[in-house]
């Protein structure tokens, strides 16, 4: 299991059934945007305990010019940047539970978007227009996807009794990838922007997890231990035509894909720490990226606007 997945087992104990169910009001989602492809690789932000607790760092584009963004002695993790490049969306334990917060990209206005006294917010993901966020939430008891809008209209998209976490939208914005373990074991899911038509993407006893749309909209990226070992994978948005990207042994996770479409950020202990390689999707070449001897992770790559 790795570490994302034990903040989820932790977040839903913590929750317990006290939690009362939140209202969902049923708002008709915002309407999609064109895709922006290929988009202008950016700065590259993760999460890192290299200061002694989880923060958010971000680099260059080079992986050079690393800079601490949060300094709070509670853990922040999970970040993900706004679509137009400005902002950071995290997952923030400052006021005891997951919370999610957002800041500008240098680290300024660091401020709560969803927090729920009493439950888990967290895995956030920008809807590729920016007006509102996903997110996985055990307000409800255990966790489901829900989204708010920045003016902060809510929608509970899944209802499940198992947990659904970890969304990802479509670039033109009328889908959402999620993990949830409604099957057994953990499988990736779609559905339509509203949480219409949930469909079993990995049909499989593997654990299937965290996915991330391709720039173009055309591949979805995901962790799976179907072969034995964590490794990076990746399949057309039907769930055909997998296909193993890397095949090390070692964990092989958490990734995101550049702009550009060019490049899979992943998150690998193959050198003993959690490092960010990137690697062509294809598998053709592969650099160290960001790296050093406490654990870096969870990276997301800011697409630069045209």
């Amino acid at each position: 299991m790795n570490r994302a997945a034990l903040v989820i087992t932790t977040a839903v104990v913590l929750a317990t059934a006290l939690v009362s169910p939140a209202r969902s009001r049923g708002a008709v989602p915002d309407p999609p945007v064109a895709p922006r492809f290929p988009g202008t690789n950016g700065r590259v932000a993760f999460d890192s305990n290299r200061s002694g607790n989880l923060d958010i760092w971000v680099a260059n584009a080079d992986g050079s010019g690393q800079t601490r963004l949060t300094t709070n002695p509670a853990a922040d993790i999970d970040p993900v940047w706004s679509p137009d490049g400005t902002q950071i969306a995290f997952t923030s334990y400052r006021s005891g539970g997951g919370d999610i917060y957002v800041m500008n990209g240098n680290g300024t206005d660091q401020h709560a978007f969803a927090n729920y006294a009493t439950a888990f917010d967290g895995y956030p993901a920008w809807a590729p227009d920016g007006s509102r966020i996903a997110f996985a939430s055990s307000r409800s008891g255990n966790l489901d996807i829900w989204v708010k809008t920045l003016s902060g209209r809510l929608t509970r998209l899944t209802t499940d009794p198992a947990d659904d976490f970890a969304p990802a939208w479509s670039p033109d914005g009328t889908r959402i990838v999620f993990t949830s373990n409604r099957n057994r074991s953990s499988d990736v899911f779609r559905m339509n922007a509203d949480g219409s038509n949930k469909i079993d993407l990995t049909p499989s006893t593997a654990s299937d997890a965290y996915p991330a749309y391709s720039p173009d909209g055309t591949k979805i990226a995901f962790e799976s231990n179907r072969a034995g070992s964590y490794d990076v994978w990746t399949m057309n948005i039907d769930g055909s035509g997998l296909f193993r990207v890397n095949k090390v042994g070692s964990f092989e996770g958490n990734v995101a894909w550049s702009p550009d479409g060019a490049w899979l950020l992943f998150v690998t202990t193959r050198d003993g720490t959690r490092d960010i390689y990137r690697i062509t999707p294809k598998a053709t070449d592969m650099t160290r990226f960001i790296a050093s001897s406490a654990a870096d992770d969870r990276p997301d790559w800011q697409a630069i606007p045209g």
